[in-house]
């Protein structure tokens, strides 16, 4: 008898790839098959012949035109007659479907195959002769109205069924098959693969390489902490993950935790027919949306579902049912089957390769499993196991990586990682998170597909805030129901509703609420006020420390704002270090603090610094210990808010060199938005005109070719998206004005923060909301890059209710389907169009080398429009290079004569330009020109 395989752990998607893998198996090549989505009734289709028994009469060879549809019982019943009664209504659906003479279905089989997991009766007159009888009597039964027509007439010769016997049978003779989906393998299977990795790797060797390293990281790897919010040190992220709301680029909505598992429950190898076009993810959210929380998360779950089967500590098994309680809670599907996790931090990563080193992201996590697993892996032996068995990459916090030196390094690490698994067949998924900077991070757009966490909606935000009030107050509850209580006042305001947009805002949001009682206006109020109440909270508090917060106030607070500083000029240009701060280089900057206070004794300097010291690192714990007897700041967020304190506080000459020289920069543009959110919070009328002069005349400084790249729309986009001029309609309308400047001039080059922004300032007055509806209206018609900007915000800000689907359906930017395999060289087109050039044989010689750098990026279209850029493999053009290039004056002038001599109809071309420039050039070091 086969064996029985458990094919109810399959998803529904791997269940439809093995029924396409057996079909290939048994009836060779021909095979077509489908991928996901509306399917017409097939999951894949054979022309051609098929016998089916040694004999070679008509009964037994099929000729012709054959589909094939999958039946996947979900919940595997044990009763036969109810599998048997469960399989009729199926397929009784499907030929009703094919019955159907108006059906859409083309074109007509000529024989079905139906591939079941449910097991029927083999007694003589039960379940498979029932079933063979029915079918029988279907092809000619005759379509209602019209007795003439039946299956049979209109050309169906014969109905076959594969059920789970047949099925079971067909994966024990295929073996091939069956090692392509980890649910099905046995541990006979399993030891067969371990005992290939090498030489020197035993089958005994399966508990401290698979069995130790989940283990260990399930216990180890849970804690989020909560030290920031006032409450316990830590929480495991089981009791506090949401599953946060997608976009991809056609602004189709998902959620983070479904789309992932859903990925994870099919196989990615490439050699698989109907594989998933882009099978690995770029994760983008803003500050704070919980990019690192959902990626532990994603890592625990399928770390549990790995080791479901293992022996675990108490601890260990105590984490896998509390997950598995997770998506109860939820109401999200665990992922089926076994695929092998791993989470690495790409800081970590960028301080072990340096900017010269050669480290491979392969030997890293070598290195980084063998210290888990307690046995010491090497590269070559990982890769064998990383191509013998379904795994996860999870690479976390690439925005993170910003040195330029290291930032490359990085990148072709993980392109060389993932191409490199791919070449050798590997089931991988890759899954990386950054911050959704302007250049949109999309390396490989061929393989990675873009999903963008959307800000949290009012129901997800109300959630939220009271399940983190419930964890963080658990052991007062009169103070919690208080506080849900005001929470719930709060939540019916619309004027919340701007802070409530990532999940740490709301608990920001919470610990204010809970000290203060009301709550500020926009993002820099929310987070500044945050620090002062932790601050007034321990002040007030009957310590040894609390008179000293009371009297040292400007001091500590002098000190958390240096520090912001220092470590976020460090972090750009660190060469992939973390944002560390040694303890003595934080005692050398209060004590110059205090020395410039006039505390004339060394003896009074050291007690005071010593004590406020302590209350820093001790008492407020926004500053938490790191390695090597260091400090940092827990929330990458309050980094860079003091940072903007610090920066902030000067004259306005300074101010203003220094808002200029940060505002291309991706690196400081968190910190550039804090520092304009200080000025309209406390600063004059003339300050907060300077910043709205500089955001409207950015791109016409000749420090930055805004004619190329613009800076000025995404920075006034981030400034209304943060709710810094909701109340002022003066500075409101300028800044709406600026960001919707991305319809007339270079196109985006990441849609979601302008639609934030846009959104943002629609909500503000209808007036306002009116304006960018209709700029945006009118842009459909405009022109191609236009059009195609105007449906993606459209689409995004929610203000395309009411127009006609004509109208967006007739735009004049084409919708191009993601499956095209146009793609434009950029060198030859630009190339192409120098004839137009005043003297262009002068043009083309000082042209030259930009044009042939330019010919190793192909702009493909993707989606409805949204541009990746591709730099094909070659040792001498990096992006670096090409936008040094691009910084001639003479280059840049002809380049900027020469784009805009190109038709309408490629702007994707210039589109791609601009990209190449901003990823080369946004990332070069500006700190140097803050003083």
């Amino acid at each position: 008898m086969a064996q029985d395989y458990p094919l109810e752990e399959l998803s529904p998607r791997a269940f439809e790839q093995m029924t396409v893998a057996v079909c290939e198996e048994v009836f060779g090549a021909g095979l077509e098959a489908f991928g996901s989505g509306p399917d017409g009734g097939r999951e894949a289709t054979f022309r051609g012949r098929i016998r089916w028994g040694s004999e070679p009469d008509a009964s037994n060879v099929w000729d012709g035109y054959t589909v094939i549809q999958a039946k996947q019982r979900e919940h595997h019943s044990p009763d036969p007659a109810n599998n048997l009664k469960w399989l009729l209504t199926q397929i009784d659906a499907e030929l009703g479907a094919w019955m159907d003479t108006f059906s859409s279905r083309r074109p007509f089989p000529d024989y079905l195959l139906f591939v079941t997991n449910a097991r029927i009766s083999s007694s003589p007159g039960a379940g498979i002769d029932r079933l063979n009888a029915h079918l029988q009597e279907w092809l000619d039964h005759p379509v209602p109205g019209d007795p003439r027509v039946t299956l049979r007439k209109r050309g169906l010769r014969q109905i076959r069924v594969w059920h789970r016997d047949k099925v079971n049978a067909l994966l024990t003779a295929h073996g091939s098959v069956r090692n392509g989906f980890k649910a099905l393998l046995t541990v006979g299977d399993l030891l067969e693969r371990l005992t290939q990795l090498s030489d020197t790797l035993k089958p005994e060797d399966l508990h401290p390489f698979l069995h130790a390293h989940a283990e260990a990281a399930l216990s180890a790897e849970r804690w989020v902490q909560f030290q920031e919010a006032g409450g316990s040190d830590r929480e495991s992220v089981e009791q506090i993950v949401i599953d946060l709301k997608i976009t991809d680029e056609n602004t189709t909505e998902s959620t983070v935790l479904s789309e992932i598992f859903a990925r994870s429950s099919a196989v990615l190898k490439p050699s698989m027919p109907d594989r998933v076009q882009r099978p690995h993810v770029v994760i983008t959210g803003r500050a704070g949306s919980g990019k690192s929380t959902i990626t532990k998360f994603l890592t625990q779950a399928l770390r549990s579902q790995f080791a479901a089967e293992e022996s675990l500590t108490s601890t260990a098994q105590h984490v896998r049912e509390a997950t598995t309680t997770a998506f109860q809670t939820l109401g999200t599907d665990a992922p089926t089957g076994r695929r092998w996790p791993v989470l690495i931090r790409l800081t970590d990563f960028a301080s072990a390769i340096g900017p010269s080193g050669d480290l491979t992201l392969l030997r890293f996590l070598a290195d980084t499993i063998s210290r888990r697993a307690d046995i010491d892996i090497k590269p070559n032996v990982l890769k064998r196991w990383l191509t013998s068995w379904p795994s996860i990459v999870i690479l976390d916090g690439l925005d993170e990586v910003t040195a330029l030196e290291v930032r490359p390094r990085v990148l072709d690490a993980i392109t060389y990682f993932v191409e490199d698994l791919e070449a050798s067949n590997a089931d991988l998924l890759c899954v990386v998170t950054t911050r959704p900077t302007s250049d949109a991070e999309r390396f490989m757009p061929e393989r990675f597909q873009q999903l963008n966490l959307t800000s949290l909606d009012r129901d997800t935000a109300e959630r939220y805030g009271r399940m983190v009030t419930e964890r963080r107050l658990a052991d007062d509850p009169d103070r919690r129901d208080a506080l849900l209580a005001s929470l719930e006042r709060q939540f019916t305001l619309s004027t919340m509703q701007r802070l409530m947009k990532t999940p740490l805002q709301v608990l920001i949001m919470t610990i204010i609420l809970e000290r203060v009682g009301t709550l500020p206006a926009d993002r820099y109020q929310l987070y500044s006020q945050y620090f002062d109440t932790m601050y007034t909270r321990e002040a007030g508090k009957h310590t040894t420390l609390a008179q000293l917060l009371a009297s040292q106030n400007h001091a500590i607070v002098y000190l958390h704002e240096t520090v912001g500083r220092v470590l976020h000029v460090t972090a750009e240009t660190s060469g992939g270090e973390k944002s560390v701060m040694p303890r003595t280089q934080m005692r050398e900057i209060l004590d110059a603090r205090l020395i410039e206070l006039e505390h004339d004794t060394d003896h009074l300097r050291t007690q005071i610094g010593d004590r406020i010291m302590q209350a820093t690192t001790e008492r407020l714990v926004l500053l938490v210990p790191a390695e090597d007897d260091g400090f940092a700041f827990e929330v990458r967020s309050l980094q860079e808010l003091m940072a903007a304190r610090s920066l902030v506080k000067t004259n306005d000459a300074t101010l203003r060199k220094r808002l200029i020289a940060l505002a291309p920069s991706p690196h400081w543009r968190a910190t550039w938005v804090f520092m304009a959110g200080y000025v309209f919070s406390t600063g004059t009328d003339e300050q907060r005109e300077t910043i709205v002069h500089i955001v409207e005349n950015i791109d016409t400084d000749d420090s930055w070719p805004g004619w190329l790249t613009p800076i000025g729309p995404e920075l006034a986009a981030a400034l209304l998206d943060d709710g810094l001029a909701t109340q002022t309609p003066k500075w409101l309308r300028r800044l709406v004005q600026v960001a919707l400047r991305a319809l007339t001039g270079p196109a985006p080059r990441n849609m979601q923060p302008f639609a934030d922004g846009l959104t943002a300032a629609a909500g503000a007055d209808p007036t306002t909301r009116s304006l960018i509806r209709n700029t945006l209206i009118q842009s459909l018609a405009g022109t191609p890059r236009a059009s195609n900007t105007a449906r993606f915000l459209l689409s995004m800000t929610k203000l395309d209710a009411g127009i006609s689907q004509t109208a967006l359906r007739d735009a004049t930017e084409p919708i191009l389907p993601r499956t095209t395999e146009v793609f434009d060289c950029v060198g030859t087109v630009l190339e192409e169009h120098v004839s137009s050039l005043p003297h262009p044989d002068t043009a083309l010689g000082t042209l030259r080398p930009l044009l042939d750098a330019l010919e190793f990026y192909h702009v493909p279209p993707f989606g409805s429009g949204e541009v990746g850029v591709t730099l094909l493999h070659n040792t001498t053009v990096t992006d670096t290079s090409t936008a040094t290039l691009i910084d001639d004056p003479r280059t840049a002038a002809l380049l900027e004569v020469l784009i805009a001599a190109l038709p309408h109809e490629q702007w994707r071309v210039a589109h791609g330009v601009s990209i190449v420039y901003e990823r080369g050039a946004s990332r070069r070091p500006v700190s140097a020109h803050l003083d």
